[in-house]
């Protein structure tokens, strides 16, 4: 088993090294953080700072101007005459409609498509010289969208002052936010009529939780590949490391080839035979459906408390100690060089609530599971304060430099 360790490590270390050189060695993909000392700048702040050359089209789009009303907005967007956004929600329709309602004369034509398809499809027309989509909604789940589309000015954030007033700018200096979902931590109601019987994240560690504890592979998916790197970035190791010995009353002691107490978390976790899903539905199904003695808990999207009611299912969510990991913002971007760049920057102001918090165009959004980041924007009723929250922050050069170290170490797990 040492043997296995030492291995372990030896290979933990040579995958990190070689990632983090082709991380830093200057490609046009790496960085992402207009305080670093390389990478690509960040279009937004060299813009304010003067210092940024502007093509063309960011000179005609105003696409850096932070001071646009939705007056003046709505005078351009009439005479460009539409606007065609790319959302990964359904819900873009019930949008589309409110704003054509609220702007007539702007014809808006929504596509409502899967992540992947929906990159894939605009990087395609974009590379093609085919600009079709003004709009995009979309995660940046693992960072690549800032670190390769924003910094390659191919996406942009554009940022109205009077809406960015109403939120963290932990959230803004690196992207467009509109809303916020977790991967949470959710238990059988139903079966625990006195609360979780999980408190604090590393009791998912221990004996009595060994194969009852639902989630999907991060090997399979992308989304979750980035919550596991979570753990092991920025301040979330040291809290973990902190609520081990919260808990246990000692230091938590590291493994060979396990270099802070996120990698430590991830391993025991991984030993502890966790089943793995294909869905979040599967696993919100699994934890949630009554009748159960000894149901399992599970990590699903936190939109799933919606389909409690409808699904008769008795989830629901754990705060966990201390951390229940990264969050997964909803962002919009401006496709670089849109036929329709104002009416795409009424329509984003439109869905992000507007000046006065309008939430005409955002209300199809802050449901149950998923929480405003404005802050003159309540939550949908049954929600949880997110100021209450234990969520580490997202940092997109942190998850874009890391997650292929973190999976790497993963696949070794066996």
């Amino acid at each position: 088993m040492l043997k296995h360790k030492r291995t372990l490590a030896g290979i933990l270390a040579a995958t990190m090294m070689l990632s983090m050189a082709a991380c830093g060695g200057g490609g046009s993909s790496s960085g992402g953080d207009s305080n670093a000392a390389e990478g690509p700048q960040d279009p937004n702040a060299a813009a304010a700072a003067g210092t940024l050359e502007l093509t063309d089209w960011e000179q005609s789009s105003g696409i850096f101007n932070t001071d646009d009303t939705d007056e003046e907005l709505y005078e351009k967007a009439k005479e460009e005459g539409k606007v065609t956004v790319y959302s990964i929600s359904s819900r873009i329709t019930k949008v589309a409609k409110a704003f054509s309602e609220k702007y007539p004369g702007v014809e808006v034509e929504p596509f409502d498509i899967s992540t992947n398809e929906l990159l894939e499809k605009v990087t395609r027309e974009y590379d093609a010289g085919q600009h079709v989509a003004d709009v995009v909604h979309i995660k940046d789940q693992d960072g690549t969208l800032y670190n390769e589309y924003v910094t390659a000015r191919k996406f942009y954030n554009y940022k109205p002052a009077d809406i960015l007033s109403h939120i963290d700018e932990k959230y803004t200096s690196t992207q467009t936010p509109l809303y916020i979902e977790l991967t949470q931590l959710f238990y059988n109601a139903e079966a625990n009529p006195d609360g979780s019987p999980i408190t604090n994240i590393w009791q998912l560690t221990e004996p009595d939780w060994k194969g009852r504890v639902l989630m999907q592979n991060p090997l399979d998916n992308l989304a979750w590949g980035s919550w596991i790197t979570g753990f092991c970035v920025g301040d979330t190791p040291d809290q973990l490391a902190a609520s081990y010995k919260e808990l246990y009353g000692k230091d938590l002691e590291l493994s060979d080839g396990c270099e802070n107490a996120g990698y430590e978390f991830l391993k025991r976790l991984h030993d502890n035979e966790p089943i793995f899903t294909s869905s979040s539905d599967e696993i919100a199904e699994s934890v949630g459906t009554k009748g159960q003695t000894n149901p399992p808990v599970g990590f699903c999207a936190s939109s799933k408390l919606r389909k409690n009611e409808d699904n008769g299912w008795c989830l629901a969510p754990v705060n966990l100690e201390p951390t229940t990991g990264i969050p997964a913002i909803n962002t919009l971007y401006v496709v670089g060089e849109c036929e329709h760049p104002n009416a795409a920057k009424l329509f984003i102001r439109f869905m992000m609530g507007g000046v006065d918090g309008d939430v005409s165009g955002y209300k199809y959004f802050n449901t149950l599971g998923g929480w405003p980041v404005r802050d003159d924007i309540e939550p949908a009723e049954g929600s949880t304060p997110y100021s209450e929250l234990h969520v580490s922050d997202f940092n997109v050069t942190d998850i874009y430099e890391n997650i292929n170290p973190v999976r790497d170490f993963w696949t070794l797990l066996g």
